[in-house]
């Protein structure tokens, strides 16, 4: 008795699957890649505004104890802001991928519609 094959995707299916609902294509992936940059070069402009610490020492209190508390605050802002600063360069870089990867994949779309195209003649 044959029976048919299973209808539907692979009880197993190798490989990476795009989450169910996912759907992109060249345009989107090069028009978010330039929303992300701007979004992170504006960040990165937000950031440089942050840094250095604009306070000082009396703004801790009048005690001295607790101004000694300055410094310590005046470093972590350094490192958020560099850790910040970071991540921006992080997300533009990204960004370019994204966008340069739409242009690869929409010059590959368009071989294979010219392919497919030249068989169907």
């Amino acid at each position: 008795m044959n029976t048919p094959p299973p209808s539907g995707p692979p009880a197993n299916p190798s490989g990476v699957q795009a989450p169910d609902g996912y759907k992109t294509d060249t345009g989107q992936m090069s028009s978010v890649g330039r929303t992300i940059s701007t979004k992170a070069e504006d960040a990165k402009g937000d950031v440089a505004e942050v840094k250095p610490a604009k306070t000082q020492a009396a703004e801790f209190g009048q005690h001295e104890e607790h101004q000694t508390w300055q410094a310590d605050y005046a470093a972590a802002i350094e490192q958020l802001g560099a850790g910040s600063t970071a991540m921006c360069d992080n997300l533009i870089a990204f960004a370019g991928q994204l966008d340069a990867a739409g242009a690869t994949y929409s010059d590959s779309e368009s071989a294979a519609q010219t392919n497919v195209n030249s068989v169907q003649v």
